[in-house]
């Protein structure tokens, strides 16, 4: 039996494998365990490749040679149970790490108009899973490079099961 996964960023709403490049196994509960994407280093060179980086990151002081997304799934006996989408950006150099996927926090809507971008969100949780992707491969150099203080400057404590619960 193989675990699926349904991934709402897909383009068709259908269950496909769980793959991941990398997986860690929490050693108090082997039951539980995390599977994650590793980005391509030679993805950037392959014909066809675009050059893709989310709003956020081309806010930011530092200019990133690339970013990737991808899911981070939380499995229990093999079986998914939770995910969540993390940022692999590539600052070049063999430097990078994993960041949360920041959420876009709209002003007051003008009049006739949109609303616009008042800020970036983001959980404690999402910051916390990042860092321990980080912990398991990225440089020391990363540490100061991390766009997350400077995108997000105050995190948002409500736990991801909770926002989920109450529909946000």
């Amino acid at each position: 039996m193989v675990a699926g996964l349904f991934d709402p960023g897909a383009a068709e709403a259908a269950t496909r494998p769980l793959a991941g490049h990398s997986i860690a196994v929490y050693e108090p509960d082997a039951r539980l365990s995390l599977v994650w994407p590793v980005p391509d280093e030679d993805e950037a060179e392959r014909p066809g490749y675009e050059r893709s980086i989310p709003e956020w990151a081309e806010q930011d002081s530092n200019e990133w040679k690339r970013a990737e997304d991808g899911w981070v799934v939380i499995l229990l006996n093999g079986s998914p149970i939770w995910q969540a989408r993390v940022w692999y950006l590539d600052w070049g150099s063999g430097i990078g790490g994993y960041v949360p996927d920041f959420e876009p926090i709209d002003g007051e809507r003008e009049l006739g108009g949109d609303a616009p971008l008042e800020r970036w969100d983001v959980t404690t949780w999402a910051v916390g899973l990042a860092r321990l992707l980080n912990g398991f491969g990225s440089t020391n150099e990363w540490d100061n490079l991390d766009p997350t203080p400077r995108i997000v400057l105050e995190y948002s404590t409500v736990h991801p099961i909770d926002a989920a619960l109450a529909g946000g």
